[in-house]
């Protein structure tokens, strides 16, 4: 089911972030971290999100609205979709320039990577524990039903799926760490 995909894929995204918040850790006790690393992880969350992840939930949101009537949290996460989209990109630049060999102060580096974790980790909390809560109470398996027949992308997983693209197989055996790291 559609909600099922989007929780995991939270669960996903809640890693990934768990990830940067351990780089971001090494970075303010001055140890040195893997850059690449770091935008495979950035570069993850903007083009998943963008291409199947948003999409997906806009899916449900729009059908929400015009099945359930207004609802302003809900309204604006299509907004919120757009804005995060933008700071993913613009973080991104940052960490482009790094592995460019651009100077970059690492304070600056540090707070902007505080900040992308921030908003993203809000933007779940939010969906996880206010929005999908409610469609999960209001939506009937009809209601489910339609959604679904709405979704037809392929949900093939380039790092937690089967087949591990080439440009993420660094990110990929990193999140195969630490999975071992919480067993």
């Amino acid at each position: 089911m559609m909600i099922e995909r989007i929780r995991r894929e939270h669960g996903y995204m809640v890693r990934l972030l768990a990830i940067l918040r351990h780089k971001l850790n090494e970075i303010k006790q001055e140890h040195a971290i893997n850059y690449s690393l770091v935008s495979e992880i950035v570069d993850y969350l903007s083009n998943h999100s963008e291409k199947v992840h948003h999409p997906k939930e806009d899916i449900l949101y729009h059908y929400f609205l015009e099945h359930y009537g207004q609802q302003k949290t809900i309204e604006n996460l299509e907004l919120e979709h757009k804005e995060l989209a933008e700071k993913t990109k613009q973080f991104a630049l940052v960490v482009e320039m790094i592995l460019q060999d651009a100077v970059v102060p690492q304070e600056m580096f540090t707070q902007q990577l505080e900040d992308f974790i921030t908003t993203q980790k809000q933007h779940l909390d939010l969906e996880e524990r206010q929005i999908l809560p409610l469609i999960e109470e209001l939506f009937t398996s009809e209601d489910w039903l339609n959604v679904e027949s709405q979704w037809q992308e392929s949900e093939d997983d380039p790092v937690f799926g089967d087949t591990i693209a080439d440009r993420y197989k660094q990110l990929a055996e990193r999140v195969r760490q630490s999975n071992v790291e919480f067993v």
